[in-house]
């Protein structure tokens, strides 16, 4: 999820709290997106990292530095999701325990 569209979803907060005529759901869907993009690119990634391990293994590829740098990239992406899905269950933990 790139920085940019948090900061879009936050601004379609703001309008829509000023504009009651948007739908919330278009939000949420919004957010939904996002998250499933954040899932597939980080797959993608993973993809990547072990494609350019199994060329290396085999001698495909001797390019230690784009193993390595595929790696970084697939692991930064595995803690960044792992984050958010954190973030998101333990809002989710917060909404359930507020009381009607």
């Amino acid at each position: 999820m790139r920085i940019g569209n948090i900061y879009g979803l936050e601004n379609d907060l703001k309008i829509q709290q000023q504009d009651k005529t948007l739908k919330p759901n278009n939000t949420f869907k919004k957010f939904f997106d996002e998250a499933i993009n954040l899932l597939s690119v980080t797959d993608d990634l993973q993809i990547q990292a072990e494609q350019q391990q199994i060329d290396y293994i085999t001698g495909k590829s001797d390019d230690i530095i784009a193993l390595t740098m595929a790696n970084s990239r697939a692991s930064s992406a595995i803690q960044f999701t792992s984050q958010v899905t954190n973030k998101i269950l333990t809002a989710y933990q917060e909404i359930m325990r507020i009381s009607i």
